[in-house]
């Protein structure tokens, strides 16, 4: 017979085996499908990852080449890599002009930059994905160029 310190012993085990598998994907949410150039502080990328979601109250979709899943909208740390991300009202397919993108890198150490300059056309949603389009181009005043462009078809995770 089993005493209890060796069942307790046995639900601890389990729970942290459990638990262990939880956690971030650190290889990324790849898009469904798309064509996307970018550019943060002249350097250019090619967002290969992203997700769409609700966060706060608001549509949001994140796009790059780092490894941005569901739930990195609210992790404490920035996932790694040249990232943009932008919220809308709500994910809804429609045209959203003056939109706020947020383009970042976080490549030895972090840096953002964003402006109100983006548009964005929310082609379609489901419970499975968003799609759409963006065209974002800035021009910071030290003459540092920042820009995503083209067609997304991202994951929609659940909020």
């Amino acid at each position: 017979m089993r005493t209890l310190t060796s069942r307790i012993a046995s639900v601890l085990v389990l729970a942290v085996l459990l638990l262990s598998g939880c956690g971030g994907d650190e290889s990324g949410t790849p898009l469904r499908s798309g064509a996307l150039t970018a550019e943060y502080a002249g350097t250019a990328f090619t967002p290969v990852n992203g997700f769409a979601t609700t966060y706060m109250g608001k549509g949001v979709v994140v796009l790059g080449d780092g490894p941005v899943h569901c739930g990195s909208e609210s992790a404490n740390d920035p996932p790694s890599g040249r990232n943009a991300s932008f919220s809308i009202t709500t994910l809804t397919p429609g045209t959203y002009g003056t939109v706020f993108v947020q383009l970042f890198e976080n490549v030895s150490s972090f840096h953002g930059v964003g402006a109100s300059k983006g548009n964005v056309t929310i082609t379609s949603v489901s419970a499975e994905s968003v799609a759409g389009m963006i065209s974002f181009d800035y021009t910071a005043d030290d003459g540092k160029h920042y820009a995503i462009n083209g067609n997304f078809d991202v994951v929609h995770c659940a909020p």
